[in-house]
């Protein structure tokens, strides 16, 4: 899951791709209110989780904060105004089954990694959320299971990162990257399997493959840069909310 301007950390969220969505945000906001209430019995066991919880390691602050920069300016000066012209020439329903068919096509990704982290029940749920709503719904460009089926709509979206977190392997140090926004060691090697496990990423010649993939971007900038407004316009300092929002987030989906 794997795209171009934050993809990384709101692809998981967003659609799939990625991407982040509202479900996994108000999962993740429950989640840690209840941490912290059942902390507070024991001062001494709470202040020992929140140190713990809180470190993000950052010795490239100094590479990250440019690259935050140089994409700050991108999304507003560059990338806004074509999203909003984008916005204007397209229906809502169109950006939506647009949106639902890429979500879709990434099933790959998500069964492949619910199998690897053991998660045979969820594995099954998006196989059967695939054939429905590839079937039923059109070839994906209609939410089949969001609209009747509640239960698989409200699936989590898995990606190679994650796989590698459950296994074991630390995220070492916070990275920010030009174009693709906030990371980390282990989601940049993550993204490699993403990359690979994408269909797209299979489709000849190139330029078709990536004719599609910027489409498929295109159509998710809307929800990117909300989401990004959201982070950043009511911070004192935009970088650490972003790194740190990431950060929890990533943490937070290798322990469910």
């Amino acid at each position: 899951m794997k795209k171009l301007l934050f993809l990384s950390i709101f692809a998981l969220v967003l659609g799939g791709t990625g991407c982040a969505s509202h479900h996994d945000n108000s999962v993740l906001d429950a989640q840690n209110h209840n941490a912290v209430v059942s902390s507070l019995d024991n001062d001494e066991s709470f202040l020992d989780e929140t140190y713990e919880t809180q470190i993000i390691p950052d010795p490239l602050e100094g590479w990250n904060r440019a690259m935050f920069a140089f994409n700050d300016g991108l999304l507003n000066y560059a990338v806004r105004p074509f999203s909003n012209a984008y916005v204007t020439v397209t229906p809502e329903p169109f950006r939506n089954g647009v949106d639902n068919f890429f979500t879709n096509l990434l099933f790959p990704m998500r069964f492949i990694n619910n199998l690897l982290q053991g998660k045979g029940y969820a594995a099954g749920q998006e196989f059967g959320k695939f054939i429905l709503n590839t079937t039923v719904g059109l070839g994906g460009f209609i939410n089949y299971t969001g609209l009747n089926h509640p239960e698989l709509a409200s699936l989590d979206s898995e990606d190679f990162g994650q796989t590698l977190g459950v296994w074991g392997l630390g995220e070492g140090v916070y990275l920010y990257w030009p174009l693709l926004g906030p990371s980390n060691v282990r989601d940049t090697v993550g993204a490699v399997g993403d990359w690979v496990a994408d269909p797209l990423t299979w489709v000849d010649p190139w330029w078709t493959q990536t004719a599609i993939k910027g489409f498929r971007t295109v159509n998710e900038l809307e929800g990117i840069l909300d989401l990004y407004d959201d982070f950043t316009k009511s911070a004192i300092e935009p970088y650490t909310a972003i790194r740190d929002a990431f950060t929890q987030y990533r943490r937070t989906k290798i322990t469910q």
